[in-house]
């Protein structure tokens, strides 16, 4: 479709074998400031296809064409604005909630500053994906740097996709990129993953994390590949899913001292094997968000006795920090009103609710030099001063949140220059390297600066939170929800990011998750994803407890050879199987048994009949048919 202003220039990649690169030029600044200017809420369109157009492009075949008519058996994935959007496919009917009840303000979790769904609408952001079968039409933005964040508004009924870019503030010039497209066929999960690494080139920046997974922790490993095996993944503890802000610095040196001297999943995995370990301590320690100062009523002797005791335990110290919020109980909301981010009228922008803190929470105005330079004093002291190497950066959304920004400037752009501050300090002043986890982070913009990002919800010590669930958050805190975003982002993790996807739980004290949904969490979790953490107290773990830890490490080490993917089969029910066909599983996330036919999973019933279990929570088999029980993971090993 053509757009007034844009030029659309479509050509040939070599990383594509099937597929193409599309890249949006602006040939008419003035008709770009009119159509902005016209509605500064909207985004700016520079692109419309149907379904059948963009397999067109991408090549492909004539039956995945024709697959695209039957709208009601497609699988969409909108890829997610955020680490806390939903993650997941979308099938027939299924959508996704266009407003939270009671508590509105918990869109901002979810929602990209702007998004205006239109009924029977998906909207999608950063890679989006068509999937009938196993065959994939797949369009992935380029965006970050000087591309604005991307934004597909994908209409079922019509199938049809607009493309629109969010630019508020931009100025454009003529000859100048709005964006850059790679759309592209993909046969197989495999394909999918293998093409977008190609694409997105990730090497180096994987390369900066080699010393979270290899060597002593004290230094990168340049010989290491930048690809993460599942003997490798980083790992470690952090404070947050036990303890929330309720922490202490007698209870985090009691955790320290006991992670390496209890039988708990970090000590077996990494303690033991002389693997990289990060001990990270979450919210709690601050006076307030947005008051980056340390609660001495809770850390007497301050944070960098803490950061020095955990590297004398040989472990990589870690710290959280939110650097965009403001609370009205920090003195920068008091003593720097002009600091905070306000819309045109005045009032401030608020960025999300949070009832740990007081409520309604704020931003920066990330325009206002002086906001850049306190951005910077906080890293430098939680990095150079404190000692912390690990750095947990949360609602990074924040900084993507629009308004009147006092020094002018596109919230893209703001953004980019923030991050690029924040992770400025790849090391030390002593030379010991630094890494980044982005948490709450948009995912275009950000896998630049973030290769090490949690792609999902929060998870929680219970299977779901069912008040958070009905005022209709996709984006709560409970672990289905983080499963599906471990799941439906897979295709990203060792690609684009390495993924985060939060922590595993083994223990019974202050848990309400069953043994069968432990069981879950940590194989979903090391299968599909590329980090292992644990928040459970190691002093505290009882027998059966240990027992289940004993069991879930022995079977990391009987899966740390392979490689996996993973298919949605229906509704909460999933297939996963290694890149070499020798694992077959079944993931069951429903709250009722699941019955599966030969049909539907072929390889997984072969590995069923001729070879052997490693975890199994089948009901009741017979020749063509199989039934999995509630929140539960089988895999099967073929001989």
């Amino acid at each position: 479709m053509e757009i007034n202003g844009i030029q659309r220039s479509i050509k040939s990649f070599n990383a594509l074998e099937k597929g193409v690169l599309i890249q949006y030029i602006v040939s008419a600044p003035e008709e770009i400031k009119e159509a902005q200017n016209s509605d500064e809420q909207a985004a700016l369109l520079i692109d419309s296809v149907t379904f059948e157009e963009a397999a067109q492009l991408a090549q492909a075949n004539t039956a995945f064409v024709k697959a695209l008519a039957k709208k009601s058996k497609l699988a969409i994935h909108p890829g997610g604005w955020q680490s806390w959007s939903a993650g997941w496919e979308l099938v027939g009917n299924e959508s996704l909630p266009r407003k939270v009840h009671v508590v509105p303000e918990l869109l901002k979790f979810t929602n990209r500053d702007g998004d205006n769904p239109g009924k029977g609408e998906i909207l999608g952001h950063f890679i989006m994906y068509i999937r009938s079968g196993s065959t994939y039409l797949c369009i992935a933005s380029k965006e970050g740097g000087t591309l604005p964040p991307v934004t597909y508004r994908i209409d079922r009924k019509s199938g049809r996709i607009s493309i629109e870019v969010f630019a508020q503030n931009k100025a454009w010039a003529s000859g100048e990129t709005i964006a850059e497209l790679y759309v592209f066929n993909a046969e197989g999960f495999f394909d999918l993953k293998d093409t977008l690494r190609k694409l997105y080139q990730s090497e180096q920046r994987f390369s900066d994390l080699s010393f979270l997974r290899q060597g002593s922790g004290r230094e990168r490993v340049p010989q290491a590949s930048p690809w993460i095996t599942k003997r490798d993944m980083p790992g470690g503890f952090e404070s947050w899913y036990n303890h929330y802000t309720d922490i202490n610095e007698r209870l985090i040196l009691e955790d320290l001292e006991s992670l390496g001297t209890t039988n708990n999943l970090i000590k077996l995995q990494y303690v033991d094997r002389k693997r990289p370990t990060v001990f990270q301590i979450d919210d709690g320690w601050e006076k307030a968000v947005g008051h980056w100062e340390i609660d001495t009523n809770k850390f007497p002797k301050g944070l960098k006795t803490v950061s020095e005791a955990i590297e004398a335990k040989g472990y990589i110290p870690g710290l959280w920090i939110a650097p965009f919020l403001v609370t009205r109980k920090s003195p920068v909301f008091t003593e720097h009103p002009d600091w905070v981010l306000k819309d045109k009228e005045g009032a401030l922008v608020v960025a999300g609710y949070n009832d740990l803190w007081d409520k309604q929470f704020y931003c920066l105005d990330l325009s206002l030099p002086a906001v850049q330079e306190y951005l910077d004093r906080i890293m430098d002291r939680a990095i150079n001063e404190w000692g912390y190497r690990y750095l947990k950066l949360d609602f990074l959304y924040a900084g993507l949140l629009h308004g009147a920004f006092a020094g002018g400037g596109a919230a893209y752009e703001l953004y980019e220059r923030a991050c690029a501050i924040l992770t400025s300090r790849q090391t030390t002043k002593t030379g010991l390297p630094v890494a980044y986890l982005g948490c709450g982070v948009p995912f275009g913009p950000s896998y630049k600066h973030f290769p090490l990002s949690r792609i999902g919800a929060d998870t929680k010590e219970q299977w779901d939170w069912l008040k958070v669930k009905l005022v209709g958050h996709v984006g709560r805190p409970a672990a289905y929800v983080s499963l599906h975003d471990t799941i439906g982002r897979s295709y990203m993790d060792n690609t684009i990011y390495v993924n985060d996807p939060d922590v595993v739980f083994l223990r019974s004290q202050n848990c309400k998750l069953t043994e069968e949904e432990k069981e879950v969490v940590a194989l979903t979790n090391f299968m599909l994803a590329s980090q292992v953490m644990f928040s459970d107290d190691p002093a505290h773990l009882s027998e059966e407890d240990r027992a289940l830890t004993k069991r879930i490490s022995q079977l990391y080490d009987e899966l740390a050879d392979g490689d996996y993917g993973v298919l949605r089969l229906k509704q909460d029910l999933f297939h996963v199987f290694s890149r070499d066909g020798k694992v077959q599983g079944i993931i069951n996330l429903a709250n009722r048994g699941m019955q599966l036919n030969r049909a539907q999973a072929p390889q997984l019933f072969d590995a069923i009949e001729t070879g052997r279990p490693l975890i199994n929570h089948i009901q009741r088999i017979g020749k063509q048919k199989a039934s999995f029980a509630r929140h539960s993971i089988t895999i099967f090993r073929k001989n």
